[in-house]
Protein backbone atom coordinates (compact mmCIF):
# COMPACT_ATOMS: atom_id res chain seq x y z
CA UNK A 1 0.00 0.00 0.00
CA UNK A 2 1.59 3.32 -1.21
CA UNK A 3 0.68 6.73 -0.96
CA UNK A 4 -1.86 6.16 1.25
CA UNK A 5 -3.96 9.46 2.35
CA UNK A 6 -5.41 9.82 5.59
CA UNK A 7 -9.27 10.65 6.14
CA UNK A 8 -11.11 11.11 9.12
CA UNK A 9 -14.80 9.93 9.52
CA UNK A 10 -17.30 9.41 12.13
CA UNK A 11 -19.03 6.08 12.07
CA UNK A 12 -22.33 5.23 14.22
CA UNK A 13 -22.34 2.97 16.97
CA UNK A 14 -23.59 0.12 15.43
CA UNK A 15 -21.23 0.15 12.31
CA UNK A 16 -18.09 1.13 14.66
CA UNK A 17 -19.01 -2.12 16.76
CA UNK A 18 -19.19 -3.86 13.53
CA UNK A 19 -16.30 -2.78 12.10
CA UNK A 20 -14.47 -3.93 14.77
CA UNK A 21 -15.94 -7.36 15.04
CA UNK A 22 -15.49 -7.86 11.52
CA UNK A 23 -11.64 -6.69 11.95
CA UNK A 24 -11.24 -8.96 14.53
CA UNK A 25 -12.73 -12.07 13.23
CA UNK A 26 -10.96 -11.38 9.89
CA UNK A 27 -7.57 -10.52 10.99
CA UNK A 28 -7.97 -7.31 8.29
CA UNK A 29 -7.87 -4.14 9.81
CA UNK A 30 -11.11 -1.71 9.97
CA UNK A 31 -8.71 0.61 7.82
CA UNK A 32 -8.58 -1.75 4.91
CA UNK A 33 -11.89 -3.26 5.20
CA UNK A 34 -13.03 0.32 5.03
CA UNK A 35 -11.14 1.09 1.89
CA UNK A 36 -12.24 -1.98 0.33
CA UNK A 37 -15.94 -1.04 1.13
CA UNK A 38 -15.02 2.92 -0.56
CA UNK A 39 -12.86 1.13 -3.56
CA UNK A 40 -16.07 -1.05 -4.26
CA UNK A 41 -18.72 1.78 -3.67
CA UNK A 42 -16.86 3.86 -5.75
CA UNK A 43 -16.63 1.33 -8.17
CA UNK A 44 -20.22 1.20 -8.52
CA UNK A 45 -21.15 4.39 -8.75
CA UNK A 46 -18.53 5.09 -11.66
CA UNK A 47 -21.41 4.35 -14.56
CA UNK A 48 -24.09 6.70 -13.33
CA UNK A 49 -21.03 9.60 -12.62
CA UNK A 50 -19.03 8.98 -15.79
CA UNK A 51 -22.54 8.95 -18.15
CA UNK A 52 -22.40 7.62 -21.52
CA UNK A 53 -18.93 7.58 -23.43
CA UNK A 54 -19.46 11.07 -26.05
CA UNK A 55 -17.03 8.67 -28.39
CA UNK A 56 -19.07 5.90 -28.48
CA UNK A 57 -20.92 8.09 -30.72
CA UNK A 58 -18.56 7.99 -33.49
CA UNK A 59 -18.49 4.19 -33.79
CA UNK A 60 -19.75 2.90 -37.05
CA UNK A 61 -20.45 6.69 -38.17
CA UNK A 62 -18.14 6.94 -41.05
CA UNK A 63 -19.66 3.30 -42.28
CA UNK A 64 -22.88 5.15 -42.45
CA UNK A 65 -23.84 6.57 -46.00
CA UNK A 66 -25.61 9.19 -44.41
CA UNK A 67 -23.56 9.87 -41.68
CA UNK A 68 -21.53 13.11 -41.83
CA UNK A 69 -18.76 13.54 -44.45
CA UNK A 70 -17.03 15.87 -42.01
CA UNK A 71 -16.64 13.85 -39.31
CA UNK A 72 -12.50 14.20 -38.92
CA UNK A 73 -12.42 17.99 -39.01
CA UNK A 74 -15.58 18.67 -36.67
CA UNK A 75 -15.28 16.02 -34.42
CA UNK A 76 -15.35 17.95 -31.25
CA UNK A 77 -18.65 19.75 -32.61
CA UNK A 78 -20.02 15.60 -32.61
CA UNK A 79 -18.61 14.56 -29.55
CA UNK A 80 -18.90 17.50 -27.38
CA UNK A 81 -21.19 20.10 -29.08
CA UNK A 82 -18.16 22.43 -29.25
CA UNK A 83 -18.07 24.73 -32.50
CA UNK A 84 -14.89 24.49 -34.64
Amino acid sequence: MTNLKRKQIYLDEESNRALKILSLETKISESEHIRRAVKKYIGNQKPAIMGEDPIKQLIGLCKNPSGPVDASIHHDNYLYGKKG
